[in-house]
């Protein structure tokens, strides 16, 4: 969903102690050129899956296991390995103007007009891989997605649930917002009897409310785009979908 080339060109970390609180980790501002650092000293094991965690629902170039390891410092074992296949219905996939992969609400649920973005197929629909993160690792991943942790709650007037977008876009590039999901196939057995395979999974999608207008793909952007979508499809995701929606903006 964003450029490999999002992160300043030096990082000095200023804690001299052998393990770190990732919120120290100073992540690095969107669209700049260096991976953002690594934990100084990993933790002794990783957390065990939680059927409470929202599951993170990627449709972009996190497609990709191996860009999704590249990016979970922390705990890859767990942040890294798809989990399901899932959908969003009534949403629309585009390549935004900023050049980058983004998702259009429906209707009932969009901060602005946005009709003139492509239907996703002949019913509205995004398909997406979904991930469980760690939590040190989301935050790392949205150091990636550019979302602003200083923004505004948002009102509770809104046309959008706060439990569905908890917090204003401000001057990030994505926001977060959480809702149901479609599983329709699970790939991980453990996370399917954990969460007792249930179809409907609250998940966490990144959304660019402010870029709505269709644009080109930045040129880096589709390789990486080409990797993510020929390693979903090694695992099993729709090839037609694929192919259909989201290889004609490429």
């Amino acid at each position: 969903m964003t450029s490999q080339n999002d992160f300043p060109e030096k990082i000095t970390l200023t804690t001299t102690e052998t393990t770190q609180d990732p919120k120290s980790i100073p992540l690095p501002p969107h669209d700049n050129t260096v991976h953002p650092p690594k934990p100084l000293r990993k933790p002794k094991e990783a957390p065990q899956p939680n059927p409470s965690t929202p599951l993170y629902f990627a449709y972009g170039s996190n497609l990709s296991p191996t860009q999704m390891r590249s990016r979970c410092a922390f705990h890859p074992s767990l942040s890294a390995k798809p989990v399901a296949f899932a959908r969003l219905d009534s949403w629309r996939w585009f390549i935004c103007n900023r050049g980058y992969a983004n998702v259009l609400p429906p209707e009932e649920l969009r901060i602005v007009h946005g009709s003139d973005v492509p239907r996703s197929g002949e019913e509205d629909t995004v398909y997406g891989v979904l991930y469980e993160m760690a939590r040190d690792d989301e935050r790392l991943l949205d150091g990636y997605e550019g979302v602003d942790w200083e923004s505004e709650p948002a009102g509770e007037d809104g046309k959008v649930p706060v439990s569905v977008r908890p917090r204003e876009q401000g001057d990030g590039e994505y926001n977060k917002w959480y809702l149901g999901a479609r599983v329709t196939e699970w790939l991980d057995e453990d996370q399917k009897r954990l969460r007792a395979g249930e179809e409907e999974q609250v998940v966490l999608v990144y959304v660019d409310e402010k870029s709505l207008r269709v644009g080109p793909s930045k040129k880096e952007y589709v390789f990486r785009m080409d990797r993510a979508i020929r390693e979903a499809q090694e695992l099993g995701f729709p090839k037609k979908w694929a192919d259909e929606v989201m290889r004609r903006f490429f």
